[in-house]
């Protein structure tokens, strides 16, 4: 019974040593999926934070190219307006060119009928 006793107690200081262990090793597990835990909370804040700013970029971005859209358009009127005013000036000045024209031939019928 001795042998036995002193065997068990050997067996025992043995899952006693292998217990110790194991809670030092799940202590160490369990400070590590808290640490994980910890870093993927910090990592699913900052992706929330770079959505939030990648919409904000976006709404920006949209009003911007709605800006860009209406000068453009109102640059397109104002062109087409001063197309159609070149237009209209450069039918004046032929009008007007035309008009010389026939002037200066009356004036040079009328020269050479006085000179003649």
């Amino acid at each position: 019974m001795k042998k036995n006793s002193g065997k068990h107690d050997d067996d025992l200081r043995v899952m006693k040593t292998e217990i110790s262990d194991m809670q030092r090793q799940v202590g160490r597990i369990n400070s590590e999926i808290q640490a994980l835990n910890k870093q993927k909370e910090q990592l699913e804040a900052a992706i929330a934070e770079a959505e939030e700013r990648g919409e904000i970029a976006l709404v920006a971005a949209k009003k911007r190219i709605a800006d860009l859209q209406e000068a453009i358009e109102k640059a397109n009127k104002e062109m087409l307006r001063q197309v159609r005013e070149y237009q209209d000036l450069m039918n004046t000045k032929l009008a007007l060119d035309i008009e010389i024209a026939t002037y200066k031939k009356l004036l040079e019928g009328e020269e050479s009928r006085l000179v003649h």
